[in-house]
């Protein structure tokens, strides 16, 4: 990538650049680093695709509104969209282009995605079946370990988890060391290698035949419960998940 040498080059890539940067930096604030944000070249090339987005939307709009300006910008008698880009920038106030520039750039990237960001959709699931929407402050991710880190280190002894989703469906089963567990800084999920199928109410009931385990992604709605077997249950559990039994 060659360095912008001129004026004009720099201030595309100016351009091209802070929109994304923007926006990028102000979801971070609300939601927290997610794991792609952790690689340099990813949070670059997001930067850019959102700043192309953003550059798209402004020419369009500036195209449309062409000729409207008003005595408060100097832009009146401009004529043609080619004599504004020769010279529209000589007879315009020195901070109205500032200005501008700072909301277009700035501003308005940090407000959309201060809109995407600062909230979600959750979803519940009542006894009796109804499922409602409500809209809930995000669950921030931490820049450092928590409590699921932790819980997490100590999931390597053989025990049983249940897990009740967004929609409340319990997903559990056996976890040992086939399973896997991600902690930060990714994003949490699991793999439970021994599935088991599970009542309305998270009873565990029977292990599933050939079952090769099972995926679950683990978001701020979910519930997550490690529950201790009894002293003689491991081994008959492995047996029966291997239906030795």
């Amino acid at each position: 990538m060659n360095v912008p040498e001129s004026l004009p080059q720099v201030l595309i890539f100016i351009a091209m650049l802070v929109p994304g940067i923007s926006f990028v930096t102000v979801r971070t604030w609300f939601v927290g680093w997610r794991s792609p944000d952790y690689g340099a070249g990813s949070r670059i090339l997001e930067s850019l695709y959102v700043s192309a987005i953003f550059v798209i939307i402004y020419v369009g709009l500036g195209l449309a509104i062409f000729g409207l300006a008003s005595e408060l910008t100097g832009m009146v008698d401009l004529g043609s969209f080619e004599n504004w880009v020769t010279n529209g920038w000589r007879n315009t106030p020195a901070w109205w282009i500032g200005l501008v520039s700072v909301v277009l750039l700035v501003g308005v990237p940090g407000g959309v995605a201060a809109l995407m960001s600062w909230s979600r959709i959750a979803t519940e699931v009542d006894a009796d079946g109804n499922v409602t929407y409500k809209r809930r402050r995000v669950n921030r991710n931490q820049t450092v370990p928590r409590a699921w880190d932790m819980a997490a280190y100590g999931a390597d002894t053989p025990r049983f988890v249940r897990v009740k989703t967004a929609t409340g469906i319990y997903v559990g089963g056996w976890y040992d060391i086939e399973g896997y567990i991600s902690t930060y800084p990714y994003e949490r999920d699991m793999f439970i290698a021994h599935q088991w199928r599970m009542g309305k109410r998270g009873q565990f009931l029977e292990p599933i035949e050939d079952s090769l385990g099972v995926w679950v992604p683990i978001n701020d709605d979910c519930h997550v419960e490690w529950i201790a077997a009894p002293p003689t249950t491991p081994r008959a559990i492995r047996s029966r998940s291997t239906h030795a039994e």
